[in-house]
């Protein structure tokens, strides 16, 4: 991921960390507490793994949908016999015909 879009995310977690914090009745403190830090740190993380999963789905389904438009593995053909041609070389060379048993 980019810079500018990591320092959004880090914005993002800050943020929601300060309405967390006012949410239950504790002021976040802008020295940055050691709870503070940690929630955010964990939130941040958090954000940074389902934006991840989500580029990673995005990038899986645009892989699969190339795949289900094109025909990769063609119907198999198959190929002539040459068995013709080889009797036709062995008769022309005066060379035994080949026994089975």
């Amino acid at each position: 991921m980019q810079g500018e879009f990591l320092r959004l995310l880090f914005l993002q977690a800050h943020l929601e960390t300060e309405s967390h914090f006012t949410a239950t009745g504790m002021p976040p403190q802008r020295n940055q507490s050691d709870s503070f830090s940690f929630n955010r740190s964990a939130l941040y993380q958090s954000l940074k793994s389902k934006v991840g999963l989500a580029a990673a789905k995005e990038a899986a389904l645009l892989i699969n949908l190339n795949v289900v438009g094109c025909d990769i593995v063609a119907a198999p053909v198959h190929t002539p016999s040459h068995s013709p041609l080889l009797l036709h070389l062995l008769l022309s060379h005066n060379l035994p015909l080949p026994r089975f048993h």
